[in-house]
């Protein structure tokens, strides 16, 4: 049997983990947050692929996956993710910023927006709405350049955060280039010093770019491709 392309097996036990919820709700089961996130991780288990994530493992990874799952079962699967009760009340919020933000330039409106849904424009509040834009980036629910009008009309709406964003849009770099790499349109060390640098200033933050490595392991955990992987590790 041909292996399965991670992105691919990771996507199937997305919607394995809905119809498993959508299972328990018809079963007469309340189905919480605390419920669909232990179903999420099993079933992500079960296909054996790791969360989407960065380099490290964070403890509340499978918490942050929930937007995943989310994104599969309102845009992909098209259930209404009300049926869920309050199980997606973050991603919701998160997903009415999210559709805001990408299409104004505006930096009040962009502000007074992840004000208005989100609370206090934090750190952790910023992180998890970059995640979020990443997320429907790497679900195919958004493209490249929208995802990138999105993460530079927040970055230009708080520009007390500029060197915050730096950390903050590393994993969003890394899957965008990650998702070039695997596609062989990255092909060497240098194109790739070419184009996370050029991303970076696309996006307004200058010396923000994550390394070779990071952007490197960022691939193999979203996008696997040895082969292309190996080919970018042996270039000069």
């Amino acid at each position: 049997m041909p292996e399965i392309p991670l992105k691919r097996a990771r996507l199937r036990a997305y919607v394995n983990a809905i119809a498993d919820l959508v299972g328990e709700r018809e079963s007469g089961r309340s189905v919480g947050r605390e419920l669909a996130i232990g179903i999420l991780r099993k079933s992500l288990e079960e296909f054996k692929v790791e969360p989407f994530r960065g380099v490290r493992f964070s403890d509340d990874i499978y918490d942050k996956e929930m937007m995943s799952l989310y994104i599969v079962a309102k845009y992909i699967l098209r259930i209404p993710v009300t049926l869920f009760g309050d199980v997606f009340v973050n991603e919701i919020l998160l997903d009415r910023t999210s559709l805001v933000i990408r299409n104004s330039s505006e930096p009040g409106e962009v502000r007074s927006t992840v004000e208005k849904y989100l609370g206090k424009a934090d750190e952790v509040t910023l992180s998890k709405l970059i995640r979020y834009i990443t997320t429907e980036y790497y679900l195919d629910l958004i493209g490249e350049e929208v995802a990138l009008r999105s993460v530079r009309n927040l970055i230009n709406a708080f520009p007390e955060h500029s060197e915050n964003f730096k950390r903050m849009c590393k994993f969003f770099i890394a899957v965008v280039l990650g998702s070039k790499i695997v596609s062989d349109e990255i092909r060497s060390k240098i194109d790739l010093e070419i184009r996370k640098k050029a991303l970076a200033i696309n996006l307004g933050l200058s010396g923000g770019a994550p390394s070779n490595e990071y952007i490197i392991e960022v691939t193999r955990i979203a996008y696997g491709n040895a082969g292309s992987l190996a080919r970018l590790k042996a270039s000069s």
